[in-house]
């Protein structure tokens, strides 16, 4: 075999909603476009191409400026360049991966892990020892924007079946929010279960003020109440919480890991592949979640359909309270396809791999390792 066999390319594309669906969290500020890589990992011999996605402007959630992604996606490839064989490819890349932020990591972790499922002829799921289902059970997410905007998305979200909603918080002031949950409430009672996302917004004693005006909404949990990384402030908090807590920003590594399991099922988790390194490092920490009785739900950013795929078929194998998985939902120009979101729920065709297409002219090639040779 010679050290063409493999070929890496990236590409770029920067990703938009219709009008009224800009994301905008209170970690993110206002984000006009989804700034997305992908990787194809193409085995020549076998003619079979794996795929990753991940976002690169999320370095509010990451820790990784948004500049770094890229050097660090070819640090790691540079790494596996001369590889001759499948064993090579993983050799170097574990012995590589460490040296990379771990959103880089992830985008090579995922379409390997494509790769050898298409190889194989299974689907990803399987590939990482579980099982594929027809459809994952899914929240919704409500865009911050007017509150015209908001009635309209969730009325769509609705429309297809999902009864699971996610308002964010602590972007304006508190009345703001009590103001439109108040409104879905009156409009749609007990017809949606309502959770709330403060992405990390407030000091200690203002969530608890806070959490206290926002529980008579009857909300499923919080999430990310606290500064991400401010643990004393995310136990009192979750000790004294009228509502269930739930952590993302501030799960980001191993000993993060420990201290929910440590905190006995008072904090829930939210894990993304992003924060993992990687799908097959999410499906490791959600089994240390199961042997902690430790709830989580598997979600992802909003990002595109090859993103999304590898977050939906890792939320097959595990057993997560809830699928996250609307990242994809009304993007107007992904170069993924296949995702479908019905009946409150996202699925994927039953195809060797991730399961969906990829339409090259949606993106911009950036990086290829036959022209760099």
């Amino acid at each position: 075999m010679s050290v063409f066999d493999f070929r890496f390319r990236i590409y770029e594309s920067f990703l938009t909603y219709p009008g009224g669906q800009e994301v905008h969290t209170a970690a993110s500020g206002r984000i006009a476009a989804l700034h997305e890589y992908l990787l194809e990992i193409e085995d020549q011999s076998a003619g079979v191409s794996g795929w990753g996605e991940i976002r690169a402007n999320i370095a509010f959630i990451t820790g990784t400026p948004e500049a770094k992604v890229l050097p660090g996606i070819l640090t790691l490839l540079q790494a596996m360049f001369s590889a001759r064989s499948s064993t090579e490819l993983e050799d170097a890349f574990a012995a590589h991966r460490v040296s990379v932020p771990k959103i880089c990591q992830a985008l090579v972790d995922n379409a390997l892990v494509d790769l050898f499922a298409k190889r194989a002829g299974r689907t990803l799921a399987e590939e990482l020892s579980g099982a594929w289902k027809a459809a994952v059970p899914c929240n919704e997410c409500v865009f911050w924007g007017s509150d015209k905007d908001m009635a309209r998305n969730v009325a769509s979200y609705v429309s297809l079946g999902f009864t699971k909603i996610k308002v964010r918080v602590g972007i304006g002031t508190i009345e703001d929010d009590e103001r439109r949950l108040a409104w879905l409430r009156d409009n749609y009672r007990d017809a949606i279960q309502l959770s709330a996302d403060a992405n990390g917004a407030w000091a200690a004693e203002d969530a608890l003020r806070h959490i206290d005006r926002l529980a008579r909404f009857d909300l499923n949990y919080i999430e990310q109440p606290t500064r991400k990384g401010d643990w004393p402030a995310l136990e009192q908090v979750a000790k004294l919480s009228p509502l269930p807590v739930m952590i993302d920003e501030g799960l980001q590594d191993e000993g993060d890991i420990e201290r929910v399991c440590a905190n006995q099922g008072r904090i829930t988790a939210h894990l993304k592949i992003c924060k993992a390194g990687g799908v097959r490092n999410l499906v490791a920490m959600a089994r240390k979640f199961d042997a902690a009785d430790v709830g989580y739900v598997v979600g992802q950013m909003n990002e595109g359909a090859v993103a999304t795929a590898v977050a939906v078929q890792a939320a097959m194998v595990v057993s997560p309270i809830v699928g996250e998985l609307y990242g994809a939902l009304g993007i107007e120009n992904d170069p993924g396809s296949g995702v479908a979101y019905s009946n409150g729920c996202v699925g994927l065709p039953k195809l060797p791999g991730l399961g969906i297409g990829v339409e090259r002219a949606l993106m911009s090639l950036l990086w290829d390792s036959h022209s760099a040779a």
